[in-house]
């Protein structure tokens, strides 16, 4: 780690104090924090497969006949081990991203159609809001390189995000331009409350939770989707939305080959 602090002479800068910190002890902390929590989410799967056949069984009545009180306290507790089963398999997405050991299959990709099956995906779900989830992609766009799956867990998180703040009448823009140095930039566009400058930096950090935001989430969307973009070589953001609201941006180099 480099940091640096001028040196004043009579006023005026007369030179710069550089120091070196050997950081390789907080390198190692947070390796074996990573290790750690990879660790645990991997253990949790077998108790938490168990758990999640026996509440199975008991709400078909394998165990015998359930009363209503029982089947609603049932069903409670299994909607919890289906949360629980999201942030365990959200853990070890991170974990492996992290660690570098995932394999991206990437090939080219056009940008129309990983945004047409991320929007079909929530179609359903905007509806049930009452929100309108708008496609404003431009088209002949040149194709990206891209693994799909990863990506469209990256547009999955986005849009589930915008769809949550978004209150019903209004509207989710999904879009894809050219961007700067050979990307293409892919943008969701909520009308919701928008994202405050001080946190746009650490939206993106594990488990970080906005003040105010509804319940539910686990905070871990935002940092699997960075770990992911950042993988293909992009960038992702935050920034303000054209009348309000937020918008997520993230960029995908052009696939250099030419084939799409």
């Amino acid at each position: 780690m480099v940091r640096a602090s001028p040196l004043y002479v009579n006023g005026a800068v007369g030179g710069v104090t550089v120091i070196l910190q050997d950081v390789t002890r907080l390198r190692r902390f947070d390796e074996l924090r990573n290790d750690l929590v990879a660790t645990v989410a991997h253990e949790f799967r077998t108790p938490l497969t168990s758990l999640r056949m026996a509440i199975h069984l008991c709400l078909e009545g394998a165990a015998g006949p359930v009363t209503a009180k029982q089947a609603e306290l049932l069903h409670a507790g299994r909607d919890d081990c289906e949360r629980l089963q999201r942030i365990v398999d959200d853990l070890l997405d991170l974990a492996r991203l992290q660690s570098g050991k995932v394999d991206l299959a990437r090939r080219p990709m056009t940008p129309g159609s990983l945004v047409g099956e991320a929007r079909e995906a929530h179609v359903a779900e905007a509806r049930q809001r009452g929100v309108e989830l708008a496609n404003e992609l431009i088209v002949d766009l040149p194709a990206v390189l891209a693994d799909p799956e990863r990506i469209e867990l990256v547009l999955s998180n986005l849009i589930t995000n915008a769809l949550r703040f978004t209150p019903s009448g209004e509207r989710v823009e999904l879009g894809a331009h050219l961007g700067d140095g050979g990307t293409i930039r892919f943008e969701v566009r909520d009308h919701g409350p928008g994202v405050a400058a001080e946190l746009r930096e650490r939206i993106f950090d594990r488990f970080f939770r906005a003040p105010g935001a509804p319940a539910g989430g686990s905070g871990l969307g935002l940092s699997i989707a960075k770990e992911i973009v950042e993988a293909h070589g992009g960038q992702i953001g935050v920034e303000d939305a054209e009348g309000g609201g937020a918008c997520f941006w993230f960029t995908l180099p052009i696939d250099g080959t030419g084939s799409a």
